[in-house]
């Protein structure tokens, strides 16, 4: 998986700040172009289809979803959010966006064409987390993501307004509730008359997803779709994939 040249700036730097494995963190070769090292590159958990719909609900039109949240992949979005890793953020989408580029690049959708979203607006987490971690994974994600299909990121439209639970501590059954009422948003003039791409890292049961989709359809958005790194698929009905 190469990303790049070492520059020899970058080279000396490493001596002293070596790079790591985004998923296990083990120190890597400081001429490493590589961001995985040789024993995870096989628990990359690659997904045969990449374009799915939301089982929690249909305000979302389509998820776009590069990896299976297992392995390798679960350990780097665990860095991501838990380890202050924010450079997985990008790395992971290096990794995501040639595995889903046709899908932006001419596929038809369902409701938002692909390649025409107009702006990408992250999951939001609530203030307090975000002070805590530092950072918000999603922002971090879409605006890389934002990066490679020329559009705009809208950070500040879609809030948080409760600091709920986080979701992974609930039953399938609760997460919903648990969301009713957590999203707003802030600023709806940005997002009214938009194709709108929704970036998370993770997709389990669909719920943030679809009340983030709810509050940016009912505050006038054209459509809904979503691009999140990896899916827990196990938790999915049979008919979540199409």
């Amino acid at each position: 998986m190469e990303y790049g040249k070492t520059s020899l700036i970058e080279y000396f730097l490493r001596i002293f700040f070596p790079p790591r494995c985004i998923c296990c963190d083990c120190v890597l070769c400081v001429d490493t172009t590589e961001f995985v090292c040789d024993g995870c590159r096989k628990d990359i958990p690659h997904i045969s289809r990449h374009l799915f719909v939301n089982p929690a609900g249909d305000s979302i039109s389509n998820i776009y979803c590069a990896f299976d949240y297992e392995k390798g992949v679960r350990k780097a979005i665990h860095h991501l959010k838990f380890n202050d890793r924010p450079g997985n953020a990008k790395i992971l989408v290096d990794m995501s966006y040639p595995l889903i580029e046709e899908y932006f690049a001419g596929v038809p959708a369902q409701l938002c064409s692909a390649n025409s979203h107009d702006i990408a607006v992250p999951v939001p987490i609530h203030s307090k987390r975000k002070r805590e971690r530092g950072y918000n994974q999603s922002e971090l994600i879409a605006r890389s993501i934002a990066k490679k299909l020329n559009i705009p990121v809208i950070a500040g439209a879609l809030v948080k307004i409760k600091n709920t639970p986080p979701q992974s501590s609930l039953a399938k059954d609760e997460r919903f509730k648990n969301l009713e009422g957590a999203f707003y948003v802030k600023k709806p003039y940005l997002i009214e008359g938009k194709r709108v791409l929704l970036i998370d890292d993770v997709i389990t049961t669909g719920s943030t997803l679809e009340q983030c989709g709810k509050v940016l359809l009912d505050s006038g958005a054209v459509c809904v779709d979503a691009f999140v790194i990896a899916v827990r698929r196990k938790l999915w009905p049979a008919d979540g994939e199409i």
